[in-house]
């Protein structure tokens, strides 16, 4: 059962570890705008949200075989449909689908480790979770960049979305092979699908303003307006679903354990920071920099082996430090993190390359030892009867969370490109003629003129 979960793992993961590389060739070829490209990299994570608290709800009642077959199905069909896809308008709703499917496997994976593994058992599966995660990190990005090299533009990206297929294919017949049937509970399931909806509409209502970063005031502000609306209803919704003795989508036993309601909290900030910056640091790479898939692969690897490597002696550690883990593995991340930032402003390319590797080697490893036993924490915090829903409302937060991280560093990054763009073209406009300098709009002088070379432009 842990080898059809760890394989569940890889192939979803995969998936998000390759998808980064094939967004600007499919951006080019499919001709899509910048917001489509930023809707078809954060859908995903919104859809696998949505799809996580069902998924956990169902998986509790009609067993977990059923919904995580159902799943895989579902990813496969996405995985299948984006990689076809003939314009962004079909990708985005595949990815959608795929998500939706991802959404129901992971709810059953974590499902199945909390009934199956207890105590310091459940934090090695746990970590064995993670490294399969971070091996897909590790085959992810030099499938993708070998893909990217040798195939056609006009195939070589619907090539990489299609990556995943042999292993979700692997992980079904796993999944048919070891994951018992269950009897269905003669319980009656919750799915308080209103709810959901109101999250979903909420969540999808928030990121419009930080993907289109063009929207008007008037716009903004109709927007604005309707998440508050829709913020209300929700609350009055779930106090009514509650009151009528039915389990609402906040689950009340879970929001009133405080240590789960803290462990969704860090998981929320931690989750969406994290796969925002692997997405930036990725698309940064291969269009800021101008590197070539399989350079940007090779160095991304060394901290994806890390990662790896420490998931394997995650559960020494925290048998070690306890709790403790927590604050020293993300501390020790924050300043990688900004080590990161320094390194990137101020470094040459060679030195840059050093640092980054280095860096990337400190934040796999120490993402490794945090996050197996944040997920354990929280979870313990979880009653017998409700171990499908917290795990899925665990990976809710993270996904949301993730939708809006994602969204909002390529909204910024795409801005800030056409800026670059903007300001290079004057640059070359003003070196040529600077005499006059008075057509590109950003001229405003012959002194700035005189200064175009400046690195700074």
């Amino acid at each position: 059962m842990l080898a059809a979960c760890v394989g569940a793992g890889f192939a979803t993961l995969l998936d998000s570890a390759v998808v980064n590389y094939a967004a600007p060739s499919l951006g080019t070829e499919l001709g899509a705008p910048s917001s489509g490209v930023a809707w078809f990299l954060s859908i995903y994570s919104l859809t696998f949200g949505l799809g996580l608290v069902p998924g956990g709800r169902l998986g509790d009642v009609l067993g977990r075989r059923t919904l995580f077959v159902t799943g895989l199905a579902l990813f496969a069909l996405g995985a299948l449909a984006s990689s076809t896809a003939p314009g962004i308008v079909a990708a985005v709703g595949a990815r959608a689908v795929q998500g939706l499917g991802a959404g129901l496997i992971s709810a059953q994976v974590l499902g199945i480790i909390q009934d199956q593994f207890t105590g310091i058992r459940r934090v090695r599966a746990l970590a064995a979770y993670t490294a399969a995660g971070a091996a897909a990190a590790v085959i992810g990005p030099l499938g993708a960049g070998l893909v990217l090299t040798v195939a056609p533009d006009s195939i070589a990206w619907r090539v990489v979305l299609a990556l995943n297929l042999p292993f979700i294919l692997a992980t079904l017949l796993l999944t048919l092979r070891f994951i018992p049937r269950q009897a269905r509970t003669a319980r009656r399931t919750d799915l308080d699908l209103p709810g959901i909806l109101l999250v979903g509409a909420f969540v999808l209502l928030v990121t419009v303003p930080v993907i289109d970063t063009g929207i008007d005031g008037t716009r903004l502000r109709a927007v604005i307006g309707a998440c508050a609306l829709l913020a209300v209803a929700t609350v009055i919704w779930e106090r009514r679903y509650a009151a009528r003795g039915r389990t609402p989508l906040f689950v009340p036993a879970l929001m009133t354990a405080r240590g789960f309601v803290i462990g969704n909290l860090v998981a929320l900030l931690w989750f969406g920071g994290v796969l925002a910056h692997s997405t930036v640091l990725t698309i940064y790479l291969l269009q800021g920099l101008g590197w070539s898939p399989l350079a940007v692969a090779a160095t991304l690897i060394p901290g994806a082996l890390a990662r790896v490597a420490a998931s394997s002696v995650t559960s020494r550690v925290y048998a070690r430090l306890g709790p403790r883990t927590l604050p020293l593995a993300l501390a020790v991340q924050t300043v990688a993190t900004m080590g990161l930032v320094v390194v990137g402003t101020t470094l040459d390319r060679a030195a840059f390359l050093v640092a980054l590797i280095a860096i990337e080697i400190v934040v796999g490893t120490s993402s490794a030892v945090f996050e197996p036993p944040l997920r354990a924490i929280t979870l313990s915090f979880a009653p017998p009867t409700h171990h499908g829903v917290a795990a899925a409302f665990l990976q809710l937060t993270q996904r949301l969370s993730a939708t809006f991280g994602v969204a909002l560093v390529t909204s910024v990054m795409f801005t800030a490109d056409l800026v670059t763009v903007t300001r290079a073209a004057c640059s070359a406009a003003c070196s040529s003629a600077p005499a006059w300098c008075s057509p590109p709009a950003c001229c405003r002088s012959a002194r700035r003129c005189r200064c175009a070379r400046s690195r700074w432009w």
